[in-house]
């Protein structure tokens, strides 16, 4: 790494929900001029694009997908979003990442096509960026993972980004603003590798860390952490500080913030996180750093997911018990199906899924066990209310409970080891309205402006 690279420099990372429209790229041109220094910018795929590959690979799998129609769909879909990467010298290198996206769907199966597809979305994005934001006034230079190079290691699904191989490889220019690809790295094997979903994220902590940044900012679509998911319609309160742990604890429990992964590479040269929004510069977000004193505990954050099903797979012979419960989360993870509880118990392996994934869930468990007596239960509510301490506090618990109950509510309370931060429920689905109605009631969690 090249000594000029100093603690002055902020990492920015610009999700898909800020690659929408000329708007945006706008919006995040102004945010970097706005700068006294060069930031370092990493971008994930313009909005909506990933799936789409995710698809293409799918159907091309199937053999259902028309490459012909479909690779055009998406270079016209980038430069309708930035028509100047047409006349810009960028262009050659946007052509070659569209060619190598129509070499590898028609050749699906071939070793490494999968990847070389996925990241499609980013290179696009960062090459795109360039051209978009040149034409802006920035100077600045686009680079995918492989060029800087961010290092991966582990096998699929558990691949990490390698923090000590990273940090001695890097290489990202001063005078000029690098926009990196985020999500994918490159092994010791020389094979890429994506990340886990919102992985930029993650991509731009390990770059912040590996070049002692001054902070990494997070730009969205929201004006910060809130209290409550915007998608309830209430307006929920700004949350202005979280520390690293309850960070991540609520990352883990919801996708609208960051990846969980993000916060340790940034913990011990202890550089700050910053949420903020693209379209409201004079707002300042919500701050992630190092725990401070806050008093008694408090709730601060709700967040409330609908529709998951418990599905009981009923295990006939007690000995093969810890064996099906290790292998189907295995499974699980490698199918990249989010597992929001695993347990087992007298009646059998229980396992906590979104509703889209119960399918592969199925076909999972047969695939241990042809003739599996298998279980759906009603659909659930996963309540998760998060606050500095409050899983250790048992008045807070004692009045949620006892609330709740005195109400009509009577939930389930999930395992909290592990958890200092957070107070997990389990509520039939079709009291989730109310319950979060309550819960917001209780715990003063709205705007009151």
């Amino acid at each position: 790494m090249g000594e000029s690279q100093g603690s002055f420099r902020s990492v920015l990372k610009f999700g898909g929900s800020c690659l929408k429209s000329s708007h945006d790229i706008s919006a995040i041109a102004e945010r970097i001029l706005e700068l006294d220094s060069n930031p370092v910018v990493v971008v994930s795929a313009f909005f909506g694009v990933t799936d789409r590959l995710l698809d293409a690979i799918h159907d091309a799998r199937n053999g259902r997908l028309h490459v012909s129609t479909f690779v055009p769909w998406i270079r016209s879909h980038h430069t309708a979003l930035t028509p100047e990467i047409l006349t810009s010298p960028s262009l050659e290198k946007f052509e070659h990442a569209i060619e190598i996206l129509d070499t590898n769907l028609r050749n699906i199966d071939a070793k490494g096509a999968e990847v070389e597809v996925l990241v499609t979305g980013e290179r696009l994005a960062t090459t795109c960026l360039e051209a978009a934001l040149t034409a802006r006034g920035v100077v600045c230079q686009s680079f995918w993972a492989e060029d800087i190079p961010v290092i991966v290691k582990g096998r699929d699904p558990f691949i990490r980004i390698d923090r000590s191989s990273t940090s001695e490889s890097i290489e990202l220019p001063d005078e000029i603003i690098p926009l990196c690809a985020g999500w994918y790295g490159i092994g010791s094997d020389g094979n890429l590798a994506t990340l886990s979903r919102s992985g930029s994220d993650c991509t731009a902590a390990y770059i912040a860390s590996a070049i002692s940044a001054s902070s990494v900012v997070i730009w969205r679509d929201v004006p910060g952490v809130l209290s409550i998911d915007p998608a309830w319609g209430m307006p929920g309160r700004r949350i202005p500080y979280l520390n690293y742990d309850e960070a991540v604890e609520i990352a883990s429990f919801s996708s609208r913030l960051l990846h969980p992964d993000a916060i340790d590479p940034l913990v011990e040269a202890g550089i700050p996180l910053i949420i903020r929004p693209l379209h409201q510069p004079n707002e300042p977000g919500t701050y992630v750093g190092p725990s401070i004193s806050v008093g008694h505990p408090d709730v601060r954050v709700l967040v409330c997911h609908r529709r998951r099903f418990d599905i009981l797979w009923r295990v006939r012979s007690g000995s093969q018990l810890s064996r099906n419960l290790i292998g189907l989360g295995r499974s699980l993870h490698q199918k990249r199906i989010r597992i929001w509880s695993i347990r087992a118990d007298q009646a059998g392996i229980r396992v906590l899924v979104d509703e889209k994934d119960l399918p592969r869930v199925e076909s999972s468990i047969l695939s241990f066990d042809s003739e599996a007596r298998i279980e759906l239960g009603m659909p659930i509510a996963l309540l998760s209310l998060f606050g500095q301490g409050i899983s250790s506090d048992s008045s807070i618990r004692s009045k949620l409970l006892h609330s709740l109950e005195n109400s009509g509510f009577h939930p389930e309370e999930m395992d909290q080891e592990g958890t200092e931060h957070g107070i997990h429920l389990l509520i039939p689905d079709n009291e989730a309205v109310q319950t979060v109605g309550c819960l917001t009631d209780m715990f003063e969690l709205l705007d009151a402006e």
